[in-house]
């Protein structure tokens, strides 16, 4: 991604990234996107990474509260490969469930892909 679109990604309104520090290390990090125009929206999380020194602490489950804050109660959604039992079971506490399977979705090894969506509240 070119460094002009990562930061008009940053800059959106619509948009929301977040990141958790250690000193003055960026340890963990988080983004989801709002979708639609009008309400009521949906909203999409896109990443949330956690350096795996640091996994295990509760930064994952903090990182993705700060991204259910901006979505308001509004319908999220989430996708990832059915291997990622840690995060899975992480979205699964906070009341999301597996609404789909996408084949071949990930190019790498041409794996599937769980979509998990979390409804308004």
């Amino acid at each position: 991604m070119a460094g002009g679109s990562v930061q008009r990604e940053l800059a959106s309104p619509y948009n929301q990234y977040v990141g958790a520090r250690t000193d003055d290390m960026l340890v963990g990090y988080a983004g989801i996107a709002r979708l639609g125009r009008q309400p009521p929206f949906e909203y999409e999380v896109h990443t949330i990474g956690v350096d795996p020194a640091y996994q295990g602490r509760g930064i994952g489950r903090r990182l993705l509260d700060e991204l259910l804050q901006f979505a308001d109660g509004g319908v999220v959604t989430w996708r990832s490969a059915p291997t990622t039992r840690r995060p899975i079971a992480l979205y699964r506490s906070v009341g999301f469930t597996q609404v789909g399977l996408r084949r071949r979705y990930y190019r790498v090894q041409w794996r599937r892909c769980y979509t998990m969506r979390r409804d308004a509240l």
